[in-house]
């Protein structure tokens, strides 16, 4: 409960940034549109892309799949990538108190744009291997892809803060962002989990009026509350996506100069990360 109490309150202390740079709300929103368009427009090549039986033919991919992938993978991650720097860029501005328009994320974020397409590369390749070992391995392999990608992610936890305020490489962010992990925070990411909690609980408010609704009948009211959450449910990803980049955002600042941003409580802010007993992550010093 305490973990989840401190949790609560960083979540609080980052909705009160978001509120005083409500545009911020705009890079996730964009983000989420630009992915589905190009979901969409990938569907038929990757549907020709898996021969004459289409999708029964799951057993085996063919080699033009793994190449459609790829460059669906560079795209999907590209977009990410792209308006996360731009969310960071902004809230980093809005830590110390400035305010940074939409436009002004954006043009930011173009101006970083050759170490977002070599940090795009890196995490594109990685997930894609990734995705394709898990696709050929059985239940263990899987289980360890999970526990290597789960390293993977927090070892490049601060790639990209540190990439838009270092203005460093990516394979030099990727360095700091893992150095910064080992020897600052320790083994357990309790914030970003606690924020996960947050939002997951709250997720889970929307079933109650479906379950109603299907419970008195269905029908048109059960497609009303169907709707219904679906529209709280963009809007809960929505500020969840905000509230994650802005509190990535703070705990940079907070590894990188010691100091707590003035939106932040100091207790709160040095216990979002404890230290624990060496696990996997501190056996990767040697990396």
């Amino acid at each position: 409960m305490g973990r989840f109490a401190r949790s609560l309150a960083l979540a609080k202390e980052s909705y009160a940034v978001l509120r005083s740079n409500p545009q911020l709300t705009w890079f996730p929103v964009v983000s989420s549109m630009f992915t589905i368009l190009l979901t969409i427009s990938f569907m038929v090549p990757i549907y020709l892309s898996l021969g004459p039986k289409g999708f029964d033919d799951t057993k085996q991919f063919p080699p033009a799949y793994y190449a459609v992938m790829a460059v669906f993978y560079l795209c999907n991650y590209f977009i990410v990538i792209f308006f996360n720097t731009a969310l960071v860029t902004c809230a980093h501005s809005g830590l110390s108190g400035g305010k940074v328009t939409f436009g002004e994320g954006i043009a930011m974020a173009l101006k970083r744009l050759p170490s977002i397409l070599g940090w795009t590369l890196i995490a594109a390749t990685v997930g894609m291997i990734l995705q394709m070992i898990s696709e050929r391995s059985g239940i263990i392999g899987k289980v360890v892809v999970a526990l290597v990608g789960g390293a993977w992610n927090l070892i490049t936890f601060f790639v990209i803060p540190v990439m838009v305020v270092e203005r460093t490489s990516p394979v030099a962010a990727i360095k700091r962002s893992g150095s910064m992990l080992r020897t600052t925070w320790g083994e357990n990411i309790i914030g970003t989990g606690g924020l996960g909690l947050i939002f997951f609980l709250l997720a889970m408010i929307a079933i109650i009026p479906i379950v109603l609704a299907f419970a008195l009948g269905g029908g048109l009211i059960g497609l009303v509350a169907i709707c219904g959450a679906v529209v709280y449910w963009l809007i809960l990803a929505t500020l969840g996506a905000s509230l994650s980049g802005i509190y990535r955002t703070a705990l940079y600042v907070y590894a990188a100069t010691g100091e707590v941003p003035q939106a932040y409580s100091s207790q709160a802010m040095q216990e979002a990360f404890r230290q624990g007993k060496p696990n996997v992550i501190n056996r990767l010093r040697r990396w």
